[in-house]
């Protein structure tokens, strides 16, 4: 699943990068708005200029963006892969061999919540007296 997840991202990323990139590089090579808006050709030192600043501003963009990309692959990993639970108490080993409840560590690693109820299986073991009526 981990590989898969990243794959998908990478592949994504990296066209999206590659079309950026040749979108830039063919605006200022083959001058698209003189093409598209009749416009007068661009000097080429101007356009050697305007490559410069283009791109620097695009690399800055996309190392900004590798960083944001890295850190959400390391939220999805957390909550990806193998996980020991106890078989008895549902407790979650976490990366310091510390055993805490499963409740605890996904609220910790993940944006989610928790809001407790009870099922109706628990709720007729629970509260039999309860649930005799309802039959």
């Amino acid at each position: 699943m981990k590989s898969k997840t990243l794959h998908i991202i990478t592949i994504s990323q990296l066209s999206v990068f590659l079309l950026l990139l040749c979108l830039t590089l063919g605006n200022e090579i083959i001058d698209v708005p003189h093409y598209v808006f009749h416009d007068a050709p661009t000097l080429y030192s101007q356009r050697t200029g305007e490559i410069i600043i283009e791109l620097s501003i695009f690399f800055i963009v996309m190392v900004f963006e590798a960083a944001l990309l890295k850190n959400l692959y390391k939220r999805i990993r957390l909550l990806e892969g193998f996980l020991p639970i106890c078989a008895n108490c549902k407790k979650i080993k976490n990366t310091e061999d510390q055993w805490v409840q499963i409740e605890q560590y996904i609220t910790k690693h993940s944006l989610a919540q928790f809001s407790h109820g009870i099922c109706p299986d628990c709720a007729r073991k629970l509260y039999p007296d309860l649930y005799q009526n309802k039959e």
